[in-house]
């Protein structure tokens, strides 16, 4: 035996690799559903962490109950420069993407400060953004983050 888990068919598990990665270029991206989401995103951690470290930047995508918004999707108010990054879902849920490479995203350090002040929950911090520049009500969950990175040009 290889040593790899088996469903109980027998056949291969696919099994979650590694949860963050930043290459040699500084791009990297991290996810997390609901279930990671409710213990804080602990996962995300070392790449923001990471991401602070090498001094890069940094963008995340958030998916919560479309009446978590307080901007209409597609708002230049809620979004500018990142219009084309809102999926609506079937599940009464809507992504939106916050900073890109193209509007010059957030610095990595700024985030970094966020999650160590937050007690390490990557959730609770990125949270607080949105809420505290007026794009989402406070008492609205995520239910699905992106973190990416990126080396400033």
């Amino acid at each position: 035996m290889d040593g790899r888990r088996t469903t109980a068919s027998g056949t291969r598990a696919r099994v979650r690799a590694k949860a963050v990665l930043i290459t040699s270029t500084g791009a990297g991206t991290g996810r997390v559903a609901a279930r990671a989401i409710t213990s804080g995103s602990t996962r995300l951690r070392p790449l923001i962490a990471e991401a602070a470290r090498q001094g890069l930047r940094m963008a995340f995508t958030v998916r919560l109950a479309k009446t978590g918004y307080l901007h209409p999707s597609g708002s230049h108010t809620d979004s500018p420069g990142v219009r084309r990054n809102v999926i609506q879902r079937a599940d009464h849920t809507e992504e939106r993407s916050y900073g890109s490479a193209a509007s010059g995203g957030f610095d990595a350090t700024d985030f970094a400060h966020r999650v160590d002040a937050s007690d390490g929950d990557v959730t609770a911090a990125v949270h607080q953004w949105p809420v505290e520049t007026g794009r989402i009500r406070p008492d609205t969950e995520i239910v699905y983050l992106e973190v990416r990175t990126w080396c400033p040009r």
